[in-house]
């Protein structure tokens, strides 16, 4: 069975620029082919919101292409405060997204039965 849905979890931390990165890229090629697509900041991936929305930073070009395209979704409301970075998510321009059955995290288990196939960078 062929996937039509796509859920891109970015977990990476500050040092794993090159995972978030592409968990940007391959949501946007993803889009572009066809897939629906949700890309969700989750754990220490709830910070580069704040980084990639910086207009000096390399990869806020390609943020905001992603950002245009309806397809960044949320970050982890739990992670967000956990991390004390809910301000410069939604400063970002991305929402916050908790689901209260899972202490307000990210609400997997719907993407999973809603027949998304996750992707986790």
């Amino acid at each position: 069975m062929t996937a039509n849905k796509y859920v891109i979890i970015i977990q990476a931390n500050q040092q794993d620029v090159g995972k978030a990165i592409h968990g940007l890229l391959y949501g946007q090629e993803l889009y572009e082919e066809g897939f629906e697509v949700e890309i969700l900041f989750d754990g220490l991936g709830t910070q580069w919101p704040g980084q990639f929305s910086k207009a000096d930073h390399p990869m806020n070009a390609l943020y905001k292409q992603v950002m245009k395209k309806g397809i960044i979704k949320g970050g982890c409301q739990a992670c967000s405060n956990f991390f004390e970075v809910e301000e410069e998510v939604k400063g970002a321009g991305v929402s916050l997204v908790g689901d209260q059955k899972a202490e307000g995290h990210i609400p997997f288990g719907q993407y999973i039965k809603d027949g998304f196939f996750p992707i986790v960078l």
